[in-house]
């Protein structure tokens, strides 16, 4: 294993873990966003306060799962396909489809939480 490999790897991994943050990211805003909709006292301003830290985590996340991507699709015959010959070439194509969809409907939710905190007037910082 010489040095491109290792960087290829390290790459694969905190492109997972950037993955992982945007989904966590967005749990997090569809949870305080379900919880405003309830009108409990005082959620609709924590979701405000929060809107600002969640989207600047995920906006990281979403830049590094693109930027972190173009190197694993370069590398992704010798270094992903590699490890999984055969059947799970299905498994990964299920996966991606199932990441941009929930990238999609994170990023339709991020645009309604947005226009519901700016027509409330709830303060974001």
């Amino acid at each position: 294993m010489n040095v491109l490999d290792i960087l290829v790897i390290m790459n694969n991994y905190f492109h997972d873990v950037a993955t992982a943050t945007l989904i966590a990211a967005a749990v997090i805003m569809w949870v305080l966003e379900r919880r405003a909709r309830a009108d409990a006292p005082g959620d609709l301003a924590l979701l405000g306060r929060a809107y600002p830290t969640l989207t600047r985590f995920a906006n990281a996340a979403l830049v590094w799962v693109i930027l972190g991507g173009i190197p694993r699709l370069i590398t992704f015959n010798t270094h992903d396909l590699g490890a999984v010959r055969g059947d799970l070439g299905v498994a990964i194509a299920v996966k991606h489809v199932v990441e941009v969809a929930a990238v999609i409907a994170g990023a339709v939710m991020w645009r309604q939480v947005r226009r519901r905190i700016e027509s409330s007037g709830v303060s974001g910082e």
